[in-house]
């Protein structure tokens, strides 16, 4: 499913109708957003999301493509670092311990991509970026934005679910097999294990992120997941952004949804 320019656009059929009383995990609808998408005609099948050309600061959803444009420069070669957790500015107090690129997209390790994002240069992250159908302004791609820091960077719900499905789709190019897998591993060890254990037997390619809160009253952060389903040939692919709350746990309440609407189709 490689696309080719012009890139082809998310059609924003929305079902709003379809949106529950109550959303995953008892969470009230006007703090959960979510598109699922049918992984092969990009058609909206369902959606509860109040303005989707509203770009976002998703955090660590940028980190696949951080690292992409790093191997596309070294050979596609990805190193091992060791994360020290809190020491080397990572989310996991503890650490990650040693971690190559699979480890790290599963557990969205921040001393890992700090590293890749320190020698890796803007210019050609948003020559990848478009190659996925994402736009972004170079001035935006800075070391603290490629890990997924701040509000600086910002993309819409259509361009992130479309250049995850693109990346998808590339599971046997240079630098992107070790990434998917990193994803595949997501979903049953990493931060996106609540959308496994939701699913149950089969993979999903999951990526978390957790950023500045957005809404009116403010939370300390919003969190979001991309769940690609099935990892092998995927079917559908959800993303959702949860007010208040870590990636981790939107991970669960994506997990709750999928599980619903895998089973309907």
């Amino acid at each position: 499913m490689i696309l080719r320019p012009p890139v082809i656009a998310i059609a924003l059929a929305v079902f709003t109708a379809a949106a529950p009383d109550v959303s995953p995990g008892g969470l009230p609808p006007r703090l959960l957003s979510y598109l699922i998408v049918d992984a092969e005609t990009l058609r909206v099948v369902d959606a509860h999301w109040d303005d989707q050309a509203q770009p976002l600061a998703v955090g660590s959803l940028i980190k696949p493509f951080t690292a992409l444009a790093y191997a596309d420069t070294h050979r596609f070669a990805y190193p091992r670092f060791t994360c020290r957790g809190t020491a080397d500015g990572c989310w996991l107090p503890a650490g990650h311990g040693p971690v190559g690129i699979e480890e790290a997209v599963a557990g969205s390790c921040n001393a890992y991509f700090s590293q890749l994002a320190r020698r890796t240069d803007p210019e050609v992250l948003a020559a990848r970026l478009r190659q996925f159908g994402i736009g972004v302004e170079v001035d935006a791609l800075t070391p603290a934005s490629m890990v997924g820091y701040g509000d600086a960077l910002k993309l819409t719900p259509s361009a992130l679910i479309r250049g995850y499905l693109e990346l998808a789709s590339r599971t046997m190019q240079p630098g992107v097999t070790p990434i998917v897998a990193g994803l595949r591993a997501a979903s049953r060890t990493g931060t996106g294990r609540g959308v496994g254990t939701a699913i149950g037997a089969r993979d999903a390619l999951v990526k978390t992120g957790t950023a500045p809160c957005g809404h009116v009253p403010h939370a300390s952060a919003d969190g979001y997941t991309i769940a690609i389903y099935p990892a092998d040939r995927p079917r559908v692919a959800l993303f959702m952004q949860a007010h208040g709350r870590t990636g981790a746990d939107t991970a669960r309440l994506a997990g709750q949804l999928l599980a619903r609407t895998v089973a309907t189709r």
